[in-house]
């Protein structure tokens, strides 16, 4: 009998080895595009909140709010003279917003006036 008892080559075989290096590299391009692309983070909305109801981020950073109600229909309706309002958020829908630009982002959502929130861009 060979020293190979397996029925595909060894663990040091050349194409063993390139495959793994091949795997590696893209790996690697995966994670430098994530981090390229700038972090994600998310806000819940739940019981007629949002959670959690103030962020301080960085620029660059995008914020995610995720409809987590069971029968409720919210949006994301930012104040002020360039404020807008998100469709509305269906249970287990999103809406997302990248922030570049520092400052207070205050918020509200459009049929729910009492819940409140505020996004803190800084450098």
């Amino acid at each position: 009998m060979g020293a190979n008892r397996g029925s595909g080559p060894c663990p040091t075989h050349p194409s063993r080895v390139r495959g793994f290096a091949f795997a590696v590299a893209a790996g690697a391009m995966v994670c430098a595009s994530a981090a390229w692309a700038g972090e994600v983070v998310d806000v819940g909305i739940r019981d007629y909140r949002f959670s959690p109801a103030e962020l301080t981020i960085k620029a660059g950073t995008t914020v995610r709010w995720t409809n987590q109600e069971k029968r409720t229909s919210h949006s994301v309706f930012f104040l002020g003279p360039n404020g807008f309002e998100s469709e509305r958020l269906f249970p287990d829908e999103s809406f997302q917003r990248t922030f570049h630009q520092p400052g207070d982002y205050p918020y509200t959502c459009g049929p729910h006036p009492e819940m409140k929130g505020l996004v803190r861009v800084t450098d």
